[in-house]
């Protein structure tokens, strides 16, 4: 049982992994190009994400350091 938790972990972080170089890759896709791949805009919706996070105040501080804190593990 240890052992398929180990793999499922190992498969989820490889998974998060492939997710954040594909998130980069968008990111400077949308900026060499002017457009997101498959016409989705990562950096407006990125910009949307901070916005929204900066107008919560105290609150969205503390879910930002959460954040921060969860993916540097």
């Amino acid at each position: 049982m240890k052992e398929l938790f180990s793999t499922f972990k190992s498969w989820l972080v490889d998974i998060t992994d492939i997710m954040m170089h594909l998130l980069a890759l968008g990111v400077v896709v949308e900026i060499a190009y002017g457009q997101g791949i498959f016409g989705a805009g990562i950096v407006g919706n990125i910009t949307a994400l901070v916005n929204s996070i900066g107008e919560s105040g105290f609150a969205g501080l503390v879910a930002l350091l959460i954040l921060v804190g969860l993916y540097r593990k």
